[in-house]
Order: structure tokens, then sequence, then C-alpha cells
């Protein structure tokens, strides 16, 4: 009996989140389609529709952890429940490259005439499309057939888009250098195949957790079987920092759902999206302790363990800052004007861009320490000189937003409040470089 109701809950499962990927699978290819007609009012209609997304998301997330506290799965029961909230979440940033796709279109209304005159690229964007939706396609259809070797060929698909992405970037270039109306145009276009790429690797990322799901392994970690071995069994701090910058990462990724929700007044919508990321970060804040609580005693590095301590309360900071900015947002509801919100909405987005490379910088760093791979290393500091950049960048933007709202607004009160808010917000990009710096400062060593 109970049996039974354990395959009925899976079940329930599964058929709400092949809802959720058709529904996302139609996003995409309605963004596409108003991207090569350049129709706004479908474009705007798939923006729209994210929210839809968004809510999928959440009830599988929901449904999953009511089958794993009522129903107790384990094997390859528990392994489908892991995925399906995994799955869910790769859906929802795949809804968002759709979203990114459909904002291309009311700006390229304006070089309409420029593009069709001088470039034909579009075309070849399109193609690019159809790759990457196919790997999209291929990936639900393993997930609902179970199938790993229909995922393992979609893994393998990637290299075909990634080589889409690099040969229309370069045609793009070379085309905006022979007619400098078609920078901005070009751009746009830039953008648009930068999130193709990006809808591929998500697939992958869809691909793998099906073959987690059914063979109980990770694709993505036999590529550096040495890596995976000594991490997981030498020295595993460095899997738990893993986990802990994802829960950050996380975390912070919610900010401009939050920020979007108070600037059109939706109280209910601010309050779920804030409970969601402080329920995050508490998570976070235990498995900071427990990796401080828990490091093996008999543990042997070149750095001392205080230094990872350091970096862990660094990394631990930032989503500290998403908390301050949703409290600093909860006190008092200002006016904003749109060309405002637009401007500290793309201030939050710069200084969420470091974090995208915190995962990678803890495999290599953690590779050279361990097996003193000077490649891995030059890799990470690679890495964090673009967080230096990024931080860069950030503290250019906001200055630059303190001096427009100094100009722009009379109110003292609102001027504190916003100039405050903007602190708040780079804090994001500085706390994610001083983890950088001190995660550089140990494998210089």
């Amino acid at each position: 009996m109970v049996r039974i109701a354990l395959e009925r809950d899976l079940q329930i499962l599964k058929n709400l989140l092949i809802d959720m990927a058709k529904s996302v699978n139609e996003m995409i290819s309605g963004a596409m389609t108003a991207f090569e007609k350049l129709d706004p009012k479908l474009a705007e209609r798939i923006i729209k529709f994210d929210e839809q997304v968004d809510y999928y998301e959440h009830m599988v997330t929901i449904t999953a952890l009511e089958v794993i506290a009522l129903q107790q799965p384990v094997a390859k029961d528990l392994r489908f429940i892991i995925s399906t909230v995994e799955i869910a979440r790769n859906l929802e940033r795949l809804a968002d490259q759709a979203v990114n796709i459909a904002q291309r279109v009311p700006n390229l209304l304006k070089y309409e005439d420029n593009i069709t005159m001088a470039c034909t690229f579009t075309i070849n964007i399109m193609q690019m499309a159809r790759e990457a939706l196919l790997m999209l396609e291929e990936a639900i259809n393993a997930f609902v057939s179970e199938d790993s070797r229909k995922a393992q060929k979609v893994i393998f698909h990637d290299d075909i888009v990634d080589q889409f992405k690099r040969d229309y970037i370069a045609q793009i270039k070379e085309c905006m250098k022979g007619n400098q109306k078609l920078i901005d145009a070009g751009v746009e276009y830039i953008i648009v195949v930068q999130n193709l790429e990006r809808v591929a690797d998500l697939a992958c990322n869809i691909a793998e957790s099906v073959i987690f799901t059914v063979e109980s392994r990770l694709p993505k970690m036999e590529k550096a079987p040495l890596v995976r071995e000594l991490l997981s069994r030498e020295l595993p701090v460095f899997e738990l920092l893993h986990k802990h910058a994802r829960l950050v990462i996380e975390c912070c990724h919610r900010l401009p759902l939050a920020l979007e929700a108070y600037q059109k007044g939706d109280n209910a919508r601010f309050e779920e999206i804030a409970r969601h990321i402080i329920e995050i970060e508490k998570e976070a804040d235990k498995l900071k302790t427990n990796i401080r609580g828990h490091l093996p005693r008999g543990i042997i590095l070149p750095v001392e363990k205080f230094e990872l301590f350091l970096y862990l309360k660094e990394q631990d900071a930032v989503a500290d800052s998403a908390e301050a900015i949703l409290n600093w947002l909860s006190y008092k509801k200002v006016p904003i004007t749109d060309e405002l919100y637009l401007k500290i909405e793309a201030l939050l987005n710069q200084s969420l861009e470091p974090l995208k490379y915190f995962e990678d910088i803890i495999s290599y760093s953690g590779d050279f320490l361990i097996n003193w791979n000077e490649e891995s290393r030059n890799r990470a500091k690679e890495l964090i000189r673009k967080v230096r950049y990024d931080e860069f960048v950030t503290e250019t933007m906001a200055t630059e937003l303190k001096k427009y709202i100094f100009a722009t607004t009379e109110d003292p009160l609102i001027v504190y409040f916003l100039v405050e808010l903007v602190d708040l917000i780079s804090e994001i990009s500085h706390h994610a470089e001083n983890a950088g710096d001190l995660m550089r400062a140990m494998i210089a060593k």
C-alpha cells in the first residue's frame, strides 16, 4: 500500500515537471519566433508568462519536499525526486533565457531597416536556435523515458552549439566592423547568441540529472576523476564549500525578482520571495557552521585552516548582503521612477556577475592545493581577475547612480533610502571580490 502511494506521488511530480517543461519549450520557441519576425506583442506575452514558470518551479519544490517528508523514499526514488527539483531549477533558468531573448525585440525594432539592408546573420542564429531547442527536447524526452543513453547524446551535442556560438559571434563582429550603424543591433544579436548557448548548457544540466537518476553517477565530475576522488576522499571541505557556494548563488539570484515585486507594490509576492531567500540563507548558515565545526583534524593543506574560515566568512557575507537588501526594502516603500528602477536593476544584475565564477574558482583552487596542478591555479587566478573587474564595474555604476539620485531626487529621506540601497547592492560584489582575494592568497603560497 505504501509503495502504491509513493508511485502515485512520483507520477504526480513527474507530470507536473513535464507540464513545466512544455511551457518552457514553448516560451523559448515563441521567443525565437518573436525575434525572427520582430513581433513585440508576442515578445511581451513571452515575458509575462515567466511568472507561470516561476509558479511551476515553486509547486515542484513543494511537492518534492512533501513526498520526501511523507513517503521517505530511498535509492532511485530519492534520486528521482532530487533530480526533479534540480531540473525544475534549470527549467526556470531556461525561461529566463527566453525572457532575455524576447526583451531584445523592442530594441531591434529600432534598427530593423539597417539590419535588413546590411546583414543576413539572422538565419544563422535561427539555425543555432533549432539545435539548442533540439537538445532541450531530447533532454526532456530522456527524462520522460528515463533513458540515460539519450541524455548522454544531449551532452555530446553541446559542442555543436558551442561552435555555433563562436562562429556566429565572429560573423556578427565582422558585420559590425563593416557598418558602424549596426553596432547597437549587433550587440543585441550577440546577447541572443549567448542566451541560446546558455539554453544548450541548461539542457545538458537536465540530461545530467537524468543520468544521475538512472545510473547514480554525475557526468560533470567524471570529466576530472582525480579531482573528484581527492575532493571527496582527502579534502571533503572543498565539496562543502561547493555546496555552500551554490546556496549563496541561489539566494542572490532571487533578488531581482524581489526588487521587481517591490517596484510593482506586490507585497505578497515580495514577502514570498523574501521568505524563500531567507530560508536559503539560513541553510547556508547551517552549512557554514557544519564546515567550521566538523573540519577533519587530520587534514593536511599548504594553507592554514583559519584562511579557509576567512574565505568561508566572506562567501557567506554575500548571502548576508542579500538578506540586508530585503530587510532594507521592507522598511519603507518609496516612489521610484521607471528610469531609476532600470538603473537600480542594472546595478543589481552587475553586482551578481562575480558569483557565476565562484564554483569554478573553488574547483580549480582545490585541484591546485591537492595536486599542485599549475594549470588549475592559473585558471583560478584568471577567474579571480574577472571577479575583480566585475566588482570595479559595479563600483563605477554605483557612483554614477548615486550622482543620478542626487540630481533627480529632492526629498532627503528618499535620497538617503536610495543611496543606502545602492551601497547594500554593491556589497554583494564587494564581498565576492574579498572572497576571491582570499582564495588567491591561499593558492599563491
